[in-house]
């Protein structure tokens, strides 16, 4: 059997523990997150944190922990053309 031709890309993300108070039931709880890139600044780390997991119901208080993580994701070819976006082509610099 022949090998389906894939797409593949490998990417670092960062996972992170977060303490979050569920506001509605007046409890602290951890949430978990996964972003993608890595964070060396603290300050974009809890931003982008807050934008993953805060709702309404439950705030972001502190970060617990991270941990950073370098994964290899693949599609078939067919499936990359049938749902990426186009681009306009590159313009070369």
């Amino acid at each position: 059997m022949a090998r389906e031709p894939m797409v593949t890309r490998t990417f670092k993300t960062t996972k992170v523990v977060a303490l979050c108070m569920d506001v509605v039931n007046c409890e602290p709880v951890n949430k978990e997150a996964t972003l993608p890139r890595t964070y060396t600044d603290e300050k974009k780390l809890m931003k982008a944190t807050k934008a993953a997991i805060e709702t309404d119901e439950i705030k972001v208080v502190q970060i617990v922990s991270t941990e950073e993580i370098e994964t290899l994701y693949g599609m078939k070819e067919q499936d990359f053309i049938n749902s990426a976006t186009i681009l306009p082509p590159r313009t070369e610099a």
